[in-house]
């Protein structure tokens, strides 16, 4: 099997003349023109059969923008439905776990999941037909939940078809390079690109693929894209582990909190609720003037510095880790960035970009030194000792501190769900189908276990908490009445 290539996307600033830029802005509209009508088909396509097809014929829209970039289209196009319909597929699979439908209902559910059947026309063998009614069911409510890839404004990716060369001129000498192509029905193109610091000091070979962005003014930028696999071969041949597995917590107040007691991202908590709130202001106008939020300028300049602000300190922090640590391992809890002190519109920001930051950053993470993420369930985890387990939402007695009203240990809040974390992901937890119900149930039966007998004192925490079972904290008590008796 042929290994996977690791490639990075570099932006680039060009300096086209008018004329350049007015037919490459065309080619671009034009094409995401193209990509709008093969959505349709495909979407078409998937609810009709529950199928997505890369190779189906669209050649009756080559007079667009020609036929090459009727193929290029029509795999980014792919690409990018398939992904949504991934994500949707794990929602689907969080609904399904957390229902009350029984075991065999659930299994049948969980199959038609796999093999991606919801609106499959084709019988399935092993699958009931209300089963099959209601996967297509949850499945609508699913995607109803989320809009679907706007391909209005999807970024042109050509390859050497149209790109005839990277590099640069023997001639012209007032930029690094210049990128050539070759677009149908316009002629040759030379675009020239002003070439950053950061995509200087990237080691790694120009693919022959450009991509056309356009920026927020209606500009056209370009990427770049290289082909860093050997770089990264030496990289994780170089890269010596320190520890074994960091667990590490993640919020707002404190960005990332690490097992070993490190605090990355202090104060972004503090900025995004100054950005919060001119968001909220902005939108709150634009409505009232029956307009959108994204119709003000001011509105995605604040947006754009938010995704910004949270990609540079989540990368900084993770690399810091790295750095500092030299982990093999990380164990991190499922994503979640939101604050019940924000507004839902900035929530919906920040969840939205920080996963995708925090993911895409543990992929590069894996790719450069072989450091690999373990998620685990994030319920509970600000709530239990590290140390002996109890669960208690008593615990956590402010943002900062913790106090195990069990075993008595104090540390910061942070630290002990940091450590906790890294606890689970050797002790059986780290099974992304176990409901918040059956975690809550697991970590209780264990604690019950490893401390069976009551500590001899009325004091117990246990007898008064909501988490424990009628049945446990009956049985403890009784425990303690005959301590009692026998004294």
């Amino acid at each position: 099997m042929k290994p996977s290539r690791i490639l990075r996307a570099d932006r680039l600033r060009q300096s086209m003349n008018v004329g350049k830029e007015r037919r490459v802005a065309q080619f671009v509209r034009d094409y995401r023109s193209l990509a709008v009508q093969i959505g349709a088909r495909q979407w078409r396509l998937f609810f009709e059969t529950g199928q997505i097809n890369k190779n189906m014929a669209a050649t009756d829209l080559n007079h667009i923008c020609g036929a090459a970039p009727v193929q290029m289209a029509t795999r980014q196009v792919v690409e990018q439905i398939k992904s949504w319909i991934s994500n949707r597929a794990n929602e689907f699979a969080g609904h399904v776990r957390g229902s009350r439908l029984s075991l065999e209902c659930r299994k049948q559910l969980y199959a038609i999941n796999r093999r991606r059947a919801w609106f499959a026309s084709a019988p399935l063998q092993g699958i009931d037909d209300e089963v099959r009614i209601l996967a297509r069911r949850i499945m609508r409510h699913v995607m109803k939940q989320h809009g679907r890839p706007t391909l209005s404004r999807i970024s042109p990716r050509l390859d050497e078809r149209i790109v005839l060369s990277i590099g640069p001129s023997r001639t012209a000498k007032h930029c690094e390079l210049w990128a050539t192509l070759r677009l149908p029905g316009r002629g040759r193109i030379e675009i020239p690109l002003h070439a950053s610091e950061y995509f200087k000091k990237r080691d790694g070979d120009l693919c022959p693929v450009i991509q056309l962005c356009t920026e927020q003014d209606g500009a056209i930028s370009v990427r770049l894209i290289s082909d860093i696999t050997g770089t990264c071969e030496e990289n994780r041949a170089k890269y010596t582990p320190d520890i074994d597995t960091i667990g590490i917590d993640f919020g707002l107040a404190t960005l990332l909190t690490t097992s070993e007691g490190d605090l990355y991202g202090r104060g972004l908590f503090a900025d995004l609720v100054r950005i919060d709130r001119q968001i909220t202001g902005i939108a709150r106008h634009r409505q009232r003037a029956g307009g959108k939020p994204r119709d003000s300028e001011r509105y995605r300049r604040l947006v754009a510095r938010v995704r910004g602000m949270l990609k540079t300190r989540i990368n900084r922090a993770l690399n810091s880790i790295v750095e500092d640590r030299k982990p093999a391992g990380l164990a991190i809890e499922h994503l979640n960035f939101r604050s019940p002190e924000l507004s839902k519109r900035m929530n919906r920001i920040i969840q939205n970009c920080g996963r995708a930051v925090f993911r895409a950053k543990l992929v590069d993470l894996e790719e450069r030194f072989g450091i690999v993420a373990h998620e685990v369930p994030s319920p509970y985890t600000s709530q239990e000792c590290s140390s002996c387990g109890y669960v208690d939402r008593r615990n956590r007695r402010s943002q900062l501190k913790f106090l195990c009203r069990f075993c008595g240990l104090q540390k910061h809040a942070d630290v002990n769900a940091a450590c906790t974390v890294k606890g689970r992901r050797s002790s059986g937890l780290g099974d992304e189908f176990l409901t918040k119900a059956a975690i809550l149930a697991m970590l209780t039966r264990r604690h019950g276990e490893r401390f069976p007998r009551s500590q001899g004192a009325a004091a117990d925490p246990r007898l008064t908490n909501r988490y424990w079972s009628v049945a446990a904290r009956n049985a403890l008590a009784q425990e303690l009445a005959s301590c009692v008796q026998k004294q």
